[in-house]
C-alpha cells in the first residue's frame, strides 16, 4: 500500500515532498487498525515512520470534524514536533503548540485542529476544566514509554487516565520505544499492539573492548575511539557520543577537536554571554560540540540546529540528549555506562543504552547505523554483551507516589471528576498504577491524602467532597498542596522581598542548588529573622536575588558554579512559584499583590524594578532594557518618541532592530492612550 492509496486529498503527498512511497507494514496496520476505531499503541525503534501514523490519525480526526490533541514529554519534543506538525497547515488545519504557563483556560484549545502540548501543560489545562476533551477525538501520546520515568512519568500517565475517564470515546495513539511489556500497556489502553524491529536505516550493534572491536560478527584490533570517530567524519558522517558527567563532555569534546583541522568560521554569540560560549568557541570551527543541561537553551538550540545542518560533525553528550531531541547520526558511542548520583555508582538501564544507540542511523543520509558501546575491563565487557542482547526493561508505573496521590485526589475533586472516596478509586481504576498494583495499596494512599487535605484546608466534606477557595486555586495554579501551605506561612511575616525568595525557595518544586557557602546563607537567615530557617532554601533565595538585582550568568556562574541552564530551569519554576504566590495573596493579604506581581515579572526577566516597562517591548529583555535605560530611554514613550539613529546608536541595535522597537514600542504606547 501506498501513501496515495489511503484515499486523502493528494495535497497530503506534499507532507512527504511528493514522494508516494510504499507503506511500511507497522504504519499500515496501525492506520487499519485506527479505522476500525479502535486504540492503537506502536511500539517501534527510532526512526521508524512514527510521524507518518500521526499525520494521518490526526488528517481523520479532521475531516470527522474533532480535534487533537498530541502530548510530548518535553519542552524540546514539543518544539520538534510543532515543526513537523505545522506542515499540515497546508491541508486546512489550524496547529497550535502551547508548553508556557500553567495558569492558561482551556479555551484556546476549541480555535484549532491540532494541539501540541507537554504531558505537565495538559495536565494543568484539565485541572482548570476536564471537559475540553469532549471536542476531542484523537490523543496521540508520544514516548509512552516515558510513563516509567520516575520524575515525568505521573503526569503523562495521569493526562492518558483522565482523558480515558472524562471521555471514553476519545481514540487513542500511543507512541513507543521498544518494551518489553508493550503487550501490558496496550491491554491497559484497551488497544491493539502494533509492533516492529524493522528500521529504514539497518543498525549495526558492537562493542569497543579497549582496542578491540567486535562489529557485525567480526573483530577487529589496534582500533581507538578516536580513530573510528576520524574515519566516520572522513567518510561524511556524523557522531554522537554519550559520557557520564558534564565535565567528562566538555573534556572529551575539546580533546576531540585536536584530531580535526579548522572546517568552518562557525561561532556561538549571544546579548548575555556566558563562560560555555567561550568554550565553545574554541572548537566550533572543527566541527565539534558539547551538550549537556547545564548549557542555556539558546547554546543547546544552537548545537542542535547546526548539527542538523552538519556543520556540526561530532557531539559528545550527557544521557539527556537520548531521552530529548531528535538528532540522528550515523555513528554513535557510548562511551560510560555507569553514572553517579546520589546513591554512588549506578549502572545505565537498558532503555538509557537503547534510546543512546537507537540514534545511530540518520535516514536520507547513511546506509545503516553505528551504535558502539566503550569499555574497559571485563565486568564492564559482560554488562555491554548483556545491554546488547536482552529487552529494555519493562515500564513500570510510579504514580503510586505520595505526592502525586495527594495531588490528584485534589485535583479530581477540584475538577469535579470525584465527589467521594469511592469516585476517586473509580478515576484510579483507569491508571497502569492500578493495573499493576490493584486496590488495596492505593485505598490506604486515598484516605491518607484526604485528611492530609481536609487537615490543612484544602477541601471538605458536606457530605460530599469539595475544594475549598485554598484547595480550588492550589489546584488551579498547578503547584503541590505542600506548597502551597509553605508559601502561606509568608503572609503571617514581613511583606519584604527577600522573605517571598524565601518561602518561594522552600518549594518542593525547586530544586535546591548545590552551593557550598553555608556561611553567606546563615547570614541571609539572620538578616530576615529565621535564623533556624532552611539552609537549602536561604540559598537558592540569595541567588534568586541576585537575578533580579540583574547579575550575569557568568557571574553566577563564577560566584556559585550555576550553569546557565541550571538557572534558567530554577528560574522557570521560581517565575510560576511567585506567579502563584500574588494568586494566593488575594486570599491571605490583598495589600501584598502589586509588590508580588511586580517580584514575578522581576524573577521572569531578571531585572531591577526600574527596567519593568522597557521588557515590556517584544524583542528586549534584560541586557538591551539595560542599554537603552543607560542611554536615556526609560519608558516606553522615550522609546516610541525616539529617533531610529538614536536608537541604533546603542550598542547591540542594528538599523533593522532599531526601526522594529520603535515601532513596537509606539503600538504599545498607542494601546495605552486608548
Amino acid at each position: 500500500m501506498k501513501i496515495s492509496d489511503l484515499g486523502y486529498d493528494r495535497a497530503f503527498l506534499q507532507l512527504f515532498d511528493g514522494n508516494d512511497f510504499e507503506l511500511y507494514d507497522h504504519q499500515r496496520m496501525a492506520i487499519e487498525q485506527l479505522r476500525k476505531g479502535r486504540n492503537v499503541v506502536v511500539s517501534v525503534p527510532t526512526a521508524a515512520g512514527k510521524t507518518l501514523i500521526a499525520y494521518a490519525a490526526i488528517y481523520e480526526t479532521f475531516q470527522r470534524n474533532l480535534k487533537s490533541i498530541y502530548i510530548v514529554p518535553l519542552r524540546s519534543l514539543a518544539m520538534e514536533k510543532f515543526s513537523e506538525l505545522s506542515r499540515l497547515r497546508d491541508l486546512g488545519l489550524k496547529v497550535k503548540m502551547s508548553i508556557g504557563d500553567y495558569d492558561d483556560s482551556p479555551d484556546f484549545i476549541r480555535r484549532y485542529d491540532a494541539v501540541i502540548l507537554t504531558s505537565e501543560k495538559a495536565d494543568s489545562l484539565l485541572h482548570h476544566d476536564p471537559y475540553m476533551l469532549n471536542d476531542v477525538g484523537l490523543l496521540v501520546i508520544d514516548e509512552i514509554h516515558t510513563i516509567g520515568d520516575e520524575s515525568r512519568g505521573p503526569t503523562l500517565e495521569t493526562v492518558t487516565s483522565i482523558a480515558r475517564y472524562v471521555n471514553p470515546d476519545v481514540r487513542i495513539l500511543a507512541l513507543s520505544a521498544t518494551v518489553s511489556n508493550a503487550m501490558e500497556l496496550a491491554n491497559w489502553l484497551n488497544a491493539s499492539l502494533i509492533r516492529s524491529d524493522f528500521r529504514p536505516v539497518p543498525l549495526k550493534t558492537g562493542i569497543l573492548y579497549r582496542d578491540q572491536l567486535y562489529l557485525d560478527g567480526k573483530k577487529r584490533s589496534g582500533v581507538s575511539i578516536n580513530q573510528i570517530i576520524r574515519e566516520t567524519v572522513d567518510d561524511q558522517g556524523q557522531v554522537l557520543m554519550f559520557v557520564s558527567s558534564r565535565k567528562k563532555a566538555e573534556d572529551t569534546a575539546r580533546d576531540l577537536a585536536q584530531i580535526f583541522d579548522k572546517a568552518s568560521d562557525l561561532r556561538i554569540s549571544s546579548d548575555e554571554t556566558s563562560v560555555y560560549d567561550d568554550m565553545l568557541n574554541e572548537i566550533l570551527p572543527k566541527g565539534v560540540a558539547f551538550h549537556h543541561a547545564g548549557l542555556s537553551n539558546d547554546q543547546r538550540s544552537f548545537i542542535e540546529k547546526e548539527f542538523r545542518n552538519r556543520k556540526i560533525k561530532v557531539i559528545v553528550a550527557t544521557p539527556t540528549l537520548a531521552a530529548g531531541v531528535n538528532l540522528p547520526a550515523r555513528l554513535v558511542i557510548v562511551r560510560d555506562i555507569t553514572r553517579w548520583g546520589s546513591d554512588g555508582i549506578s549502572y545505565l538501564t537498558n532503555m538509557e543504552i537503547k534510546q543512546m544507540i537507537g540514534r545511530a542511523g540518520r535516514p536520507g543520509y547513511d546506509k545503516y547505523g553505528i551504535g558502539l558501546i566503550y569499555v574497559s575491563s571485563s565486568s564492564s565487557y559482560e554488562a555491554a554483551k548483556d545491554y546488547l542482547s536482552t529487552d529494555p526493561e519493562p515500564v513500570v508505573s510510579y504514580l503510586g507516589n505520595d505526592a502525586k496521590v495527594r495531588f490528584n485526589t485534589l485535583a479530581t475533586i477540584s475538577m469535579g471528576l470525584a465527589r467521594s472516596p469511592a469516585d476517586i478509586m473509580k478515576f484510579y481504576e483507569t491508571t497502569l498504577f492500578f493495573s499493576q498494583n490493584g486496590k488495596d495499596l492505593l485505598e490506604e494512599k486515598i484516605s491518607s491524602s484526604i485528611r492530609f487535605l481536609e487537615g490543612n484546608g484544602f477541601i471538605k466534606q458536606s457530605p460530599d467532597l469539595r475544594t475549598t477557595q485554598l484547595g480550588k486555586i492550589t489546584s488551579d495554579l498547578y503547584i503541590d498542596p505542600e506548597s502551597a501551605l509553605r508559601m502561606i506561612d509568608f503572609f503571617d511575616g514581613p511583606s519584604d522581598i527577600d522573605h517571598a525568595l524565601y518561602y518561594i525557595s522552600l518549594c518542593r518544586e525547586i530544586v535546591p542548588f548545590n552551593i557550598k557557602d553555608d556561611y553567606s546563607a546563615m547570614e541571609f537567615l539572620d538578616d530576615i529573622g529565621l535564623i533556624d530557617g532552611d539552609i537549602d532554601a536561604a540559598k537558592t533565595a540569595m541567588v534568586l536575588r541576585d537575578w533580579i538585582s540583574e547579575a550575569s550568568y557568568k557571574f553566577l556562574y563564577e560566584r556559585y558554579g550555576i550553569a546557565p541552564g541550571d538557572m534558567q530551569a530554577r528560574i522557570s519554576m521560581a517565575d510560576w512559584l511567585s506567579y502563584s504566590l500574588a494568586k494566593l495573596s488575594s486570599i491571605y493579604k490583598p495589600e501584598t499583590r502589586r509588590m508580588l506581581e511586580i517580584l514575578n515579572l522581576r524573577i521572569k526577566e531578571g531585572i531591577r524594578e526600574d527596567i519593568l516597562q522597557l521588557v515590556l517591548i517584544p524583542g528586549i529583555g534584560r541586557v538591551r532594557a539595560r542599554r537603552l535605560y543607560d542611554a536615556g530611554l526609560r519608558s516606553i514613550e522615550d522609546v516610541a518618541s525616539a529617533s531610529p539613529d538614536r536608537v541604533k546608536a546603542i550598542y547591540g541595535f542594528s538599523d533593522t532592530l532599531a526601526n522594529a522597537v520603535i515601532r513596537r514600542a509606539r503600538s504599545i504606547a498607542s494601546k495605552e492612550v486608548r
